[in-house]
């Protein structure tokens, strides 16, 4: 049956509820799916239909009624000409219809109309810049995070908790301005703190492990709330006591180690509790990794419990492989791929920068002893280190920069360490960026003065024979100019001179030599490259071993 816009609005008009009740179901049914109306009404009619609709509602105490009256306006509310056109008196009286309003709803409340206006509420906050003025002036939060405070009471249902989450997230990412508020005066980090412990269970388990597995519902909450933390945390300009940092690490660590239903669900939270790591100190990184206490199975380096750096490293992998095959850098593949890897990179390079036994335990996992993997190239395979090494020429700088930034990290910043395992090639514009291309090392971090790298017998017996710009075993070539005599070498010598010339002269490339600064130096003529042929043939330079933390 077709819907008829002019004869709804008629029925509506009628004000007899026996007809508008009937009217509104069938209204939500037809358009359960649809986000625009420019087909079936003007804007005006729009505007008129959603007065009428809010009007149906103020005047109405059945419950029943007023839920399908507001499942009407949360469709309407996806139409963003007609969240842009709602007042601050319609948002007040939405917001006292969620029991968010000034003055607290008393006696039974009926979480169906409660759940439909959260909806609606969240629809008209992310569509419309004018709600969001209304609602950061509103202190409507306020309301939220007390209503939080009982997350645990299982009278309130799954969705209208889920919802509180969903809208205390849109309005803290819509409205920074209202974030030092939010946690100043409303204790939101606390009370988001204590929430997430009782959703989940975090420190409240006897050990957490992924033997304890988060049900679906918990996830969601959980989710919810990481988000909240993030952007009340990471938009704040005063920093956090550490008191809490030491008790989200916890959660965090807890959360890392769960189950979860399946393997959405449980990559959910690992990547919300990852994208919350990046804004806590690394300094404080050791909670993550604690004294090994109990059973011996566990993954260990130096008497610490290393699980939860498995299970980084193991979601660093993951995402890593779907960011390989989604690479067909469409502008979604782009997006996505700094979405996946850019938050694990930064968390594991901050750690790995923090605490030694991080750096330790994790280059003994990405990097370990070269062995029969020098007979291909770094970015080729399967390998954590192969992926990474196929980043370092990605056309997408932030991650590219990451990468290259995590694995020197695990290199202890040596040059010469750091190109043995990705190849010249690869490690050219990281080393470029530092003026690092003579070799030397980087600055970054302190590093104890044991040395943590061995040669394999199998890397030593064709050590000799690996070509250091691709950085993997070369076949030997025949000389192509053995048979040459010293008039057709020089002829060969100046055709490329000229050709080279002539790319240079026409912009195509762009040679350069490497300047006292250990950056590239553009240069004005392709002679002057001569100069440089001494110093590129010496052997990389690199630190001795014996540095001091």
């Amino acid at each position: 049956m077709e819907f008829e816009p002019v004869a709804f609005i008629e029925v509506l008009k009628s004000g007899v509820l026996q007809d508008i009740h009937p009217a509104l179901a069938s209204f939500c049914k037809m358009n359960a799916q649809r986000f625009s109306f420019d087909d079936i009404f003007s804007v005006e009619k729009r505007r008129i239909l959603w007065d009428d609709i809010i009007k149906l509602i103020r005047e109405c105490s059945d419950p029943s009624f007023n839920q399908l009256s507001l499942s009407s306006l949360l469709i309407l509310s996806r139409d963003k000409i007609i969240a842009e056109s709602v007042d601050e008196d319609c948002i007040e009286f939405l917001l006292s219809c969620a029991g968010l309003g000034e003055d607290p709803a008393q006696g039974e409340i009926n979480y169906d109309v409660v759940l439909a206006a959260l909806k609606c509420l969240s629809n008209l906050t992310f569509n419309s810049p004018i709600v969001q003025v209304y609602i950061s002036k509103c202190h409507c939060t306020a309301s939220i995070i007390r209503r939080l405070k009982e997350v645990s009471d299982p009278n309130i249902p799954h969705l209208v908790k889920f919802f509180d989450l969903k809208l205390l997230f849109l309005i803290t990412a819509k409205c920074p301005e209202i974030v030092n508020r939010v946690k100043n005066e409303e204790q939101a980090i606390e009370v988001l703190t204590r929430a997430l412990s009782e959703t989940t269970g975090a420190r409240q388990s006897p050990a957490a492990s992924s033997a304890y597995f988060l049900t679906v519902e918990q996830i969601d909450l959980a989710s919810e709330i990481l988000k909240v933390l993030f952007n009340i945390m990471v938009k704040n300009e005063e920093s956090i006591p550490e008191n809490q940092d030491i008790e989200l690490l916890g959660l965090l660590h807890d959360l890392l180690l769960f189950g979860a239903p399946d393997e959405k669900k449980l990559d959910d939270i690992r990547s919300h509790s990852i994208n919350l790591l990046m804004i806590i100190p690394s300094i404080l990184y050791d909670i993550l990794t604690p004294p090994l206490v109990g059973a011996q199975d566990k993954p260990q380096f130096e008497g610490k419990n290393m699980e939860i750096l498995v299970v980084m490293s193991d979601f660093l992998y993951r995402r890593l492989v779907v960011s390989r095959t989604d690479i067909a850098l469409s502008a979604v593949g782009v997006k996505n791929l700094m979405e996946n890897v850019s938050p694990i990179l930064t968390v594991l390079s901050r750690g790995c920068l923090a605490q030694r036994s991080m750096r330790k335990f994790l280059r003994n996992k990405i990097l370990p002893p070269l062995t029969d993997e020098v007979m291909q190239r770094p970015e080729m395979g399967d390998t954590s280190r192969n992926l990474l090494c196929a980043l370092l020429t990605t056309p997408i700088t932030q991650v590219r920069d990451l990468a290259a930034d995590f694995l020197f990290i695990l290199c202890k910043e040596k040059v010469a360490r750091f190109v043995k395992y990705v190849g010249y090639g690869n490690a050219a514009g990281l080393l470029a960026n530092r003026g690092l291309m003579l070799g030397g090392r980087g600055k970054m971090g302190h590093y104890s003065s044991d040395s943590e790298d061995s040669d394999t017998e199998e890397y030593k017996q064709i050590k000799d024979q690996i070509n250091p710009i691709i950085g993997c075993y070369e076949e030997p070539r025949p000389d192509p100019m053995e048979n040459m005599s010293e008039e057709q070498k020089e002829y060969e010598a100046v055709k490329l001179v000229e050709k080279i010339d002539q790319l240079t002269r026409s912009g195509v490339i762009q040679p350069c030599r490497v300047g006292p600064d250990g950056r590239p130096v553009p240069v004005d003529h392709v002679l002057q490259l001569q100069e440089e042929l001494a110093r590129m043939h010496a052997p990389l330079q690199d630190d001795s071993d014996e540095d001091s933390d």
